[in-house]
């Protein structure tokens, strides 16, 4: 099956020492994997475009992730101080949006929880803590990324951001 041949590559590559592939692509897979698992499992066609939106979106961001963390070595290997500090913000975008992505579907599961299905409750549970992963492993990598940076403002910023995310998921 070409879809499992897919996949394989795809941990592979993970597992692979070396690889641009690490925990930013993993996390944006598993935002795509919890959106899309929701998506099969709601009526409502508004929720449905969101959350296929969110979904691709979420597959982009596996290749940009290991393209934007591919720079961040690049410059560290240039020892170019402001190209690592111009890389390592563009690598904090991309596990904002999933960690954003996150909050969304993980409030889209606990909407749906009314409407879907008894018998379908094991797979939206399924989405929601494939969802919860995601945005854990985002915040990890954004926290991790802001510790790198000497930039108080641009760190502010993005830690207002993400709070902004999860307060509207309920903390």
């Amino acid at each position: 099956m070409r879809v499992q041949a897919s996949v394989e590559a795809f941990v592979e590559q993970v597992a692979r020492r070396g690889s641009w592939f690490g925990g930013g692509s993993v996390a944006a897979l598993c935002a795509a994997l919890a959106a899309a698992l929701l998506e099969q499992l709601v009526h409502s066609p508004p929720l449905i475009r969101r959350l296929r939106m969110i979904r691709r979106e979420c597959v982009s961001f596996i290749l940009r992730d290991a393209d934007t963390f591919a720079g961040v070595i690049k410059a560290l290997r240039q020892r170019n101080r402001r190209g690592v500090a111009r890389a390592l913000k563009a690598a904090t975008e991309v596990p904002c949006r999933v960690f954003e992505h996150a909050q969304t579907v993980q409030r889209a599961c606990r909407t749906a929880q009314r409407s879907v299905d008894a018998k379908c409750q094991s797979d939206l549970r399924c989405a929601m803590a494939v969802a919860l992963a995601a945005g854990e492993s985002a915040r990890t990598l954004i926290h991790t990324n802001l510790a790198w940076l000497d930039d108080q403002a641009y760190s502010s910023r993005i830690r207002r951001r993400v709070q902004a995310a999860g307060r509207t998921d309920g903390r």
